[in-house]
């Protein structure tokens, strides 16, 4: 990973030893980058007689509240130099990436927990986060029960979280997108070492025009002619992929490179689950593009099929929309 000098926790509410936080503050010691915990109390809009009515908590006194218990976070589990501590009031995505912005945090972490239902693994300002933000977001999956590590003492030395496998997903033949893939696999690879992890690398490819042969085997699409082609095609992605890899491959510790033929998003998510990756890497756009678009196609698929923790990177010259 990067050389990272300011790092940002977004606590979203929960204000336990969440996965998240102790990554945050192991890396921070790791890089001795500076730290800053965050929350954000949703604007409520309850009249000021409403909240004398039924002694509610207006929005200033929950935000005393949060950071109350941001106190309490750092002082038992913040070792060293004390964290910065953040929390305004408004839309929570627009005021991280404010936070961002304005003060030039190169990481972003945040912690998920998985929702029991079909509306997607992430919320909809996880979603926004992860399209928007200018710097990398890390969103870690949270385990329903606190692991043995949360439940150390406080005060003691904060521990990496361990990941088992670490995917990066690229885009080997991208036209522009070297730079980006590389960042791709240094952050991978950088996490993986950091946990002993295993380290895979997908590229998945689509066939260009149709019909797209129903077998996995382009010889058993009864058109010779058209497996012709697609061994043709399918060469070229292999020799991208080795290319791309091949600086990597003393890094992969158990893990492989993993070529793949069907739709991107369908393929990358497949062989996560089938590796049980626990952490995805990916880029959210191959590179800049026109104005208004702020993830592309790909990406948007894989977050919203995505089932682990995902680190997003933007590309060189990515501008937010949030201003």
């Amino acid at each position: 990973m990067q050389d990272l000098k300011h790092i940002l926790y977004f606590a979203d509410g929960d204000f336990g030893p969440t996965r998240a936080l102790r990554r945050a503050v192991a890396l921070a010691e790791q890089h001795r980058a500076r730290l800053t915990l965050m929350d954000v109390t949703v604007e409520s809009g309850i009249t000021a007689d409403l909240i004398r009515r039924y002694g509610l908590a207006d929005d200033v006194q929950q935000s005393e509240q949060r950071l109350a218990a941001l106190t309490h976070l750092a002082e038992d589990w913040v070792r060293g130099q004390p964290p910065r501590l953040r929390v305004t009031i408004g839309t929570p995505f627009i005021e991280v990436i404010r936070a961002v912005q304005r003060d030039g945090h190169d990481l972003l972490l945040k912690p998920v927990h998985g929702r029991p239902d079909d509306r997607g693994f992430f919320a909809s300002n996880d979603l926004h986060l992860l399209r928007k933000c200018p710097c990398p977001v890390w969103m870690e999956h949270e385990p329903e029960q606190r692991d043995d590590v949360a439940a150390a003492s406080p005060g003691e030395a904060v521990p990496m979280p361990r990941s088992a496998r670490v995917l990066a997903a690229v885009d080997a033949l991208q036209p522009g997108s070297a730079a980006l893939n590389r960042r791709i696999l240094d952050t991978a690879a950088a996490v993986a070492a950091d946990s002993g992890a295993a380290l895979d690398i997908v590229h998945a490819w689509q066939t260009p025009f149709a019909p797209v042969p129903t077998s996995d085997d382009p010889a058993r699409s009864g058109d010779p002619q058209l497996a012709d082609v697609l061994g043709v095609i399918e060469d070229r992605h292999a020799t991208a992929l080795q290319t791309l890899t091949a600086d990597y491959r003393s890094r992969l510790g158990g893990g492989g490179t993993h070529l793949r033929r069907g739709e991107p998003a369908e393929q990358v998510l497949e062989c996560a689950r089938e590796l049980a990756s626990d952490l995805l890497v990916l880029a959210t756009l191959s590179r800049p593009r026109e104005p208004g678009l702020f993830i592309g196609t790909t990406a948007e698929d894989l977050l919203q099929g995505a089932r682990t923790s995902v680190l997003a990177l933007k590309p060189e010259g990515f501008v937010s929309p949030v201003q």
